[in-house]
């Protein structure tokens, strides 16, 4: 095995020189030569790239000599020769084996996806300093509201006049003393944009939430200074949690989405 991966200073060279080759040809299909064969099935040159580059990145340290492109060369051998021989033995064909790269291969494919989009939103998704203000200004407050749902917008009219009237509408709730950083997820976190006697009815997932506040107060929180870093990355990681949202809204409003509800039913019922 040795002698036959042996790597002598000419290859390291014609390494060097095919990276840069590569490099500066794009658009052009590289030239797929062969560092090895194994059983007739070649590891090319660009493999071999790949493999050593991968490597670098997770090893910074590390250093591109002949012998390490031998080590690396040798590794992708063994690797081919084993699964070749996995493929001899029919493992490939076997259920687990398909369920397993199929489960691998989607969720790869969907880390892909994500990353892509994550990419496309950092460079257009920001947060300025008037929002870091606004959002500081929130943080600061403590609110007692009375809290209600309804399934229209005319039902949620009618209740938020019943809060202004000092009504108790059916199934309210009161939430006591919260601050925004305990409901920055949920529709309550419009109350902390209003005063105290105010009533107010937002949409939220198909529904309307009537919010009467109570009290609004001011309580004690650290200078903006020493909040500003932590608020502008919660502030930026809210944004893309509602970029990615409405972008899979987008997706399913453009998808066609059968639901067998029958068949879905029966399976809630054990059948």
């Amino acid at each position: 095995m040795r002698r036959f991966i042996k790597i002598n200073g000419y290859l390291l060279h014609v390494f060097f020189a095919a990276a840069l080759l590569l490099a500066s040809c794009k658009g052009k299909e590289p030239e797929q030569k062969a560092v090895a064969t194994v059983n007739d099935s070649p590891i090319s040159l660009v493999e071999l790239q790949k493999e050593v580059s991968s490597y670098s990145k997770l090893q910074p340290a590390s250093k591109v000599t002949s012998q390490s492109l031998e080590e690396h060369l040798k590794t992708m051998i063994e690797k081919k020769i084993m699964i070749q021989e996995a493929m001899k033995k029919g493992l490939a064909e076997d259920e687990r084996f398909v369920e397993t790269i199929k489960k691998f291969w989607e969720q790869t494919l969907i880390r892909e996806l994500i990353n892509a989009k994550n990419k496309e939103w950092a460079e257009r998704i920001y947060v300025t300093e008037d929002e870091i203000q606004k959002q500081y200004q929130r943080m600061q407050c403590a609110v007692t509201a009375r809290v209600a749902k309804a399934k229209t917008r005319e039902l949620a009219e009618g209740i938020r006049q019943k809060m202004l009237r000092g009504e108790h509408a059916e199934g309210e709730e009161t939430v006591d003393s919260c601050f925004y950083e305990d409901v920055k997820l949920s529709a309550l976190q419009n109350a902390f944009d209003m005063n105290s006697g105010e009533a107010k009815s937002f949409e939220s997932d198909g529904e309307y939430i009537v919010i009467y506040v109570v009290k609004n107060e001011k309580t004690a929180l650290r200078p903006l200074k020493d909040l500003h870093d932590q608020i502008k990355e919660s502030l930026l990681g809210q944004k893309k949690q509602k970029a990615m949202t409405d972008w899979m809204e987008e997706l399913k409003k453009s998808s066609r989405i059968n639901i067998n509800t029958e068949l879905l039913k029966a399976a809630g019922n054990g059948k």
